[in-house]
């Protein structure tokens, strides 16, 4: 499996899953498809970022997903929720987001519908 790219476009939310081990040609097939994806909304939008399958994200990979985050940043990105299934899946995508440089408001959750619930509701 490669990663899972989904719009919600009323709510303006990028959904991405990752899948369990991602291989170089999965990570360069993501960062072609994502991009203009990412172009297309063209205004504030938040991501939703399913890690829960994610079992290791190799290392190399680490710099190219905090350069997309930052790239998605400068892109309109106004929030990022992160599911993540331990605690060592919520210290990578932590590792990636504080590489990235973000500054938009930033959550990890172990369930889609508090992700969701949190994306949508900008008082949470």
């Amino acid at each position: 499996m490669s990663f899972q790219i989904i719009v919600h476009e009323q709510d303006r939310i990028l959904e991405v899953v990752y899948p369990e081990r991602p291989s170089a040609a999965d990570v360069a097939d993501y960062l072609a498809k994502v991009r203009p994806v990412i172009e297309q909304f063209a205004g504030p939008w938040s991501a939703l970022v399913d890690q829960s399958q994610l079992r290791m994200l190799a290392r190399e990979f680490v710099p190219q997903m905090a350069s997309l985050n930052a790239f998605a940043q400068l892109k309109g990105m106004q929030r990022s929720a992160r599911i993540v299934s331990d605690a060592a899946s919520g210290l990578q995508a932590w590792r990636m987001t504080k590489q990235a440089l973000l500054t938009i408001p930033t959550s990890t959750f172990d369930n889609r519908a508090d992700a969701l619930a949190w994306l949508k509701d900008p008082e949470a």
